[in-house]
């Protein structure tokens, strides 16, 4: 009897333990999962706050740029293609910023190849072929980038009007929707071009690269893009007429009127914050008078 009741006894006890154990291992996994969930509610509150933290200091680097538009009115002109600015605030532990300035006015803009009314500038149509051609890549393009933009449906190309947008490039991003821009193409035309539509479409040429000033004319040649990138290295030009100085560009450059200018109005700022590996970019374009035309998050 005594034995019997030790047995029971005995199973009693061992079952309490198992009881214990398990609940003990239920406790330890509601607890191990709440920690859990704190670190990641933590993480995303922190990330969280990293993030708008960046926001805000990338529209501080936006005004940063800005400002220092202001300096490019006292100019007579303007001949850095691309700056970027020295940033000496102390902006708190594991914080970057980055401005970058860049002469929207050194590249062709694309939208120019269309009036405002939709008929073709067959002139500005031209110029952009002869970049394309520069470049490397079919100047069949051209005539859909026309297409693209015109607001008739005839086309130029077989089904160039078929997915047409009818209107003018609002980004550059655009023209990766345009059927017969690759990466690679779009790679290669993205640094000389803009798409402005509603600021000036004059070109500095004290900062345009030579694909963009081997565009400007029907005769212009690269050896004479090249004297002038030689020539406005030692002595900017201060008045656009002044590129007829350039050895062979006497006649080049009095037909060049109204196509460029000795100093910019539109520039494209870039600001980057970084807070603790959380990133921002905001990129707008911005005209010296301080009308955006153009902004992005991201």
């Amino acid at each position: 009897m005594i034995t019997e009741r030790t047995g029971i006894r005995h199973n009693q006890q061992g079952s309490a333990l198992i009881i214990t154990l398990l609940m003990v291992s239920i406790l330890i996994s509601l607890v191990v999962n709440f920690v859990y969930e704190v670190h990641i509610d933590s993480s995303s509150l922190a990330n969280w706050s990293n993030a708008q933290r960046a926001s805000i200091i990338a529209r501080s680097g936006q005004a940063l740029g800005s400002r220092y538009l202001d300096k490019i009115t006292e100019y007579t002109y303007t001949n850095e293609r691309e700056i970027e600015l020295p940033i000496d605030q102390y902006l708190g532990t594991n914080s970057k910023l980055k401005v970058v300035i860049e002469d929207e006015n050194s590249k062709f803009n694309i939208n120019s190849i269309i009036y405002e009314n939709g008929s073709t500038d067959e002139k500005a149509l031209s110029s952009l072929k002869k970049l394309l051609d520069y470049l490397n890549i079919n100047s069949d393009l051209a005539l859909l980038l026309a297409d693209w933009i015109d607001p008739d449906s005839e086309p130029r190309l077989p089904y160039s009007e078929d997915t047409a947008k009818d209107t003018f490039f609002w980004s550059v991003d655009e023209l990766i929707l345009v059927k017969g821009i690759d990466k690679d193409t779009f790679e290669k035309i993205i640094p000389y071009i803009t798409v402005s539509e509603k600021w000036g479409r004059k070109i500095n040429i004290n900062t345009a690269e030579i694909p963009v000033l081997v565009s400007l004319h029907k005769d212009m040649t690269e050896t004479l893009a090249k004297r002038i990138v030689e020539y406005r290295e030692n002595s900017p030009f201060e008045e656009w007429s002044q590129v007829q100085r350039v050895s062979g560009m006497k006649t080049i450059g009095q037909e060049l009127a109204g196509t460029v200018q000795s100093k910019s109005t539109e520039f494209r700022i870039t600001s980057t914050a970084t807070v603790n590996e959380i990133t921002r970019v905001i990129e707008s374009i911005i005209d010296t008078s301080k009308t955006v035309f153009f902004w992005r998050e991201g």
